[in-house]
């Protein structure tokens, strides 16, 4: 390739960085979620990558008061911005009439991938037994959960919910059982298994590590505004309040950027 066709080349694409990044990325709002980066408030009718923040962390929201992780059953309870996290809760659990323990889909080490997203250790482990034929697990911490499924089902509120682990060993019997994250708060330490419907409704913890959407509070702390494009390398860049773009700084203000 020519110098000069390479040098026309390398002026489009930082052209069209810089008109993409220009977009409007205004905090927004669901309901009681405020909405910033690496967040941003989508829509399911949206096909094209936007800016304001990595595809993954797209939120979609239902009548402007249900907010969920696009592409997935999870409502988005809280987001705490300060320590990377989320708290997130099964679509099928929050809709529920029932207790929402009748089917086995909720085993989320097996069936669920999130992407960016890790299963924070805060979370204990809420364990479901079912299939016992006909003998019933017994001892202290097993509740019948039965409620109004068509077989019984116990529950069993463990210790730390270890995402990718071997699930904590408690004494299953015959049991088919499956485990899911619940966060339990510290003031609730003498919470029980008895507790878990609402347990389930109140959800878990994810996290996200910074170096997977960039040193946003870097930028911001310069008065910068933080934006994202998949198609460049890194990813994260930070829009200077004079409208320039910088991978690294703004007005020779230096930044410590994480990818």
């Amino acid at each position: 390739m020519r110098p000069t066709l390479h040098l026309s080349l390398l002026a489009f694409l930082l052209l069209q960085l810089h008109s993409h990044a220009n977009a409007d990325c205004e905090p927004a709002t669901c309901g009681n979620l405020t909405l910033r980066y690496p967040f941003w408030l989508g829509d399911s009718k949206q096909q094209t990558p936007s800016p304001c923040g990595p595809p993954a962390f797209e939120i979609w929201c239902a009548e402007r008061s249900v907010a969920s992780l696009r592409y997935t059953s999870f409502h988005v309870l809280d987001i705490d911005y300060a320590n990377n996290s989320l708290i997130v809760s099964n679509t099928g659990v929050a809709a529920a009439t029932h207790d929402g323990v009748c089917n086995t889909y909720f085993n989320m080490s097996i069936n669920l991938s999130f992407g960016p997203f890790t299963i924070g250790h805060r979370n204990r482990a809420l364990c479901f037994l079912h299939n016992c034929n006909g003998t019933a697990p017994s001892g202290p911490g097993y509740v019948n959960a039965t409620s109004n499924c068509s077989a019984p089902i116990y529950a069993y509120l463990g210790g730390t919910y270890h995402w990718g682990k071997p699930p904590p060993e408690i004494a299953t019997g015959g049991c088919t059982y499956s485990y899911l994250p619940v966060l339990v708060k510290e003031a609730e330490i003498t919470i029980t298994a008895a507790n878990y419907s609402r347990l389930l409704k109140d959800g878990f913890v994810l996290e996200w590590e910074m170096a997977s959407v960039g040193d946003c509070g870097a930028c911001a702390a310069i008065g910068g505004q933080c934006r994202y494009n998949k198609s460049m390398m890194p990813a994260f860049w930070c829009l200077c309040p004079g409208g320039g773009l910088a991978e690294l700084a703004c007005a020779g203000e230096s930044l410590s950027l994480t990818y």
